[in-house]
């Protein structure tokens, strides 16, 4: 039974985004009283950059969120404008669900799922922790109130000592219209917790109306039936348009002649930020030769007047953004209604924390989110449902649970933080897997079925609901297994690469009755279609596990090793790591790159010398 007592509960969570949200969610259902303090209620779960969920590896990562428990999905579904199945030139293992959001009605719906839950929620800065690291004790607020709690969580974003930037303002700031948490990371500093600083940065946001949609193109929506929670009913309908311009010379002319106004070019900003979601500034600069960068129109809500420029993230001066955003194809006339900046802010440093996301110096004190050195609001959500759990799970004497970087994206993640941290925000990609062929979205809630009743984050309505479907798996595996066509099983005949589901469904006479069903016959395909290479992938994991010892000193230059990544050959040319557990442990070597370094040793006369 939850027990409160005034101003004291059992778990309480610091931030009120994506990771606050599940983190809060997922103690509750573990059955402990639950407040989350966040310093604006209507802002919850606020999609303060690009108005989306999913994409390549964070869809999938979205679809296990499900798996175990979160609401982030749900909230997806409910909210959905537009739908569109990204990379779906390359096979289905890697395919990554999208979607853009209603922002307004996502932080409505994330609240709800919230008061659902049981969740008390307080609005509030927190300044300071209350208690010694080796057991926190509390919390202070600016108010000067003290909250009391047994296990806590730190899922502050972007807010913990946020400045943000633009031109030659800066000013204090987790984002644009609230205050930053300069007081708490204060105090983290003087509790000796190591911090590191990190960036990011969002486009600006400019009138519907006052675009020329002649101009531009169409993006175009799948219909493909596709939900990112088995809890909805049907597939996203797509409530709304959305567009594609790209950038001109004129564009580009515009930014190199202004770098120097921009902070990150200027040595205000010492944050690092995302290489793979860069500032147009950076895209110009690194990318001298590419001309027509995309831009993506997104709306903000259904119908909403506000359309954000996806792709477009700058700090340059207000003036500069004008003439940048006019010089673009149907912008002629824009109006900008909110400008572009970065916000620079305070994360933990590698080794600060352990693979159930407990700070090591305190046996009561969890983070999830970004102040892990994580980026994008899927990984937040997931590494908040993992902390909120682990910190319900330590009140209640419960034994600690790590997930497996073999069976989930969240295992990848938080196995990746913890061993190799990392020098930029982290952004999930598939290749970061051993397993890929695996890790895809429509098995995602069978692979972290047992994770989420070890967590107990799975309520016995989703266990029920799950166990249906797993019944309706096995007996769709046992038909393809048993049926024989022309000679040959239908197993064999799923393997080829031109037989669809549909196929399948004919040749065994199985009619799906709905989306469910659909979607399983689809799951039992994929995997008889990869049994092969997932075994060899679960072979190549052993094989790396075993030889972790092995000397790379055979290799004297990784340029010639050409299936490795760029990224990859330039970090291991700079640190030669002696061991394959040294190179693993490099940020930028990636599972695929292991993969290529294993295959490479046992290949040739470097086999014989290793």
């Amino acid at each position: 039974m939850r027990r409160k007592v005034k101003d004291a509960y059992q778990v309480l969570v610091i931030g009120g985004g994506h990771a606050g949200v599940e983190a809060a969610v997922a103690a509750a259902v573990i059955g402990c009283s639950t407040v989350l303090i966040t310093p604006s209620i209507t802002r919850i779960s606020l999609m303060s950059c690009n108005p989306a969920i999913g994409g390549i590896a964070k869809g999938t990562l979205v679809r296990e969120i499900d798996g175990l428990g979160g609401v982030a999905a749900e909230s997806a579904d409910h909210t959905a404008l537009q739908f569109r199945m990204l990379n779906m030139k390359k096979g289905p293992a890697v395919w990554g669900p999208r979607v853009q959001s209603d922002v307004e009605e996502y932080c409505l719906t994330q609240r709800e799922k919230l008061r659902t839950a049981g969740v008390h929620i307080i609005q509030g800065m927190v300044v300071k922790l209350v208690g010694p690291n080796s057991r926190i004790e509390g919390v202070l607020l600016s108010n000067g109130r003290v909250i009391n709690a047994e296990a806590f969580v730190l899922a502050t974003g972007t807010f913990l000592n946020g400045m943000l930037h633009r031109g030659k303002d800066t000013w204090p700031g987790g984002r644009r219209g609230d205050n930053s948490a300069i007081a708490l990371e204060k105090d983290l500093k003087q509790r000796m917790f190591h911090v590191k600083r990190f960036k990011t940065g969002t486009s600006p946001r400019v009138v519907r109306n006052s675009i020329d949609n002649s101009l531009l193109e169409k993006q175009v929506s799948h219909d493909v039936k596709f939900r990112f929670s088995w809890s909805t009913k049907s597939g996203i309908e797509n409530r709304e348009t959305c567009w594609l311009t790209r950038t001109t010379g004129e564009t580009e002319r515009i930014v190199k002649e202004n770098l120097r106004q921009s902070p990150l070019y200027s040595g205000r900003i010492s944050g690092k930020g995302p290489r793979y979601c860069p500032s147009f500034e950076d895209k110009v600069t690194k990318f001298p030769d590419r001309k027509g960068h995309p831009i993506h129109l997104e709306p903000m809500g259904k119908s909403s007047r506000i359309m954000y420029l996806n792709g477009l993230s700058t700090s340059l001066p207000q003036a500069i953004q004008e003439k940048i955003v006019r010089s673009l194809p149907g912008f002629k006339n824009a109006v900008i209604t909110a400008y572009g900046y970065s916000v620079e802010y305070s994360c933990f440093e590698t080794g600060e924390f352990d693979g159930a996301l407990k700070l090591r110096d305190s046996e009561n004190l969890y983070v999830s989110g970004q102040i892990l050195g994580t980026s994008g609001y899927e990984e937040a959500a997931a590494t908040g449902l993992l902390a909120g759990a682990s910190a319900a799970r330590k009140t209640l004497g419960m034994r600690r649970v790590v997930p497996e970087r073999i069976s989930s994206y969240l295992g990848v993640m938080v196995n990746d933080l913890v061993t190799k941290g990392t020098e930029e925000p982290y952004r999930l990609f598939s290749s970061r897997s051993e397993n890929r062929l695996n890790l895809r979205q429509d098995n995602a809630d069978r692979r972290v079925y047992s994770l989420g009743c070890a967590l107990g984050t799975l309520s016995d309505e989703k266990k029920k609901a799950y166990g249906k479907r797993e019944r309706k798996y096995i007996f769709l595996r046992k038909e393809i297994s048993g049926r024989r066509l022309q000679g040959k099983s239908v197993e064999e005949i799923c393997r080829r690469p031109e037989v669809s589901p549909d196929d399948i469904a004919g040749i065994i006479g199985f009619s799906p009755q709905d989306i469910n069903e659909k979607e399983i016959l689809n799951s039992v395909v994929l995997d008889i279609k990869y049994a092969g290479y997932v075994k060899r992938a679960e072979k190549r994991h052993r094989i790396r596990k075993r030889y972790g010892m092995v000397s790379l000193s055979v290799i004297d230059d990784y340029d010639a090793v050409q299936t490795i990544t760029i990224e990859a050959r330039e970090a291991l040319n700079r640190r030669r790591p002696e061991t394959l557990s040294d190179a693993e442990a490099i940020p930028a070597v990636r599972q695929a790159d292991m993969d290529a370094l294993v295959l490479h040793l046992m290949s040739g006369s470097v086999s014989r010398e290793t």
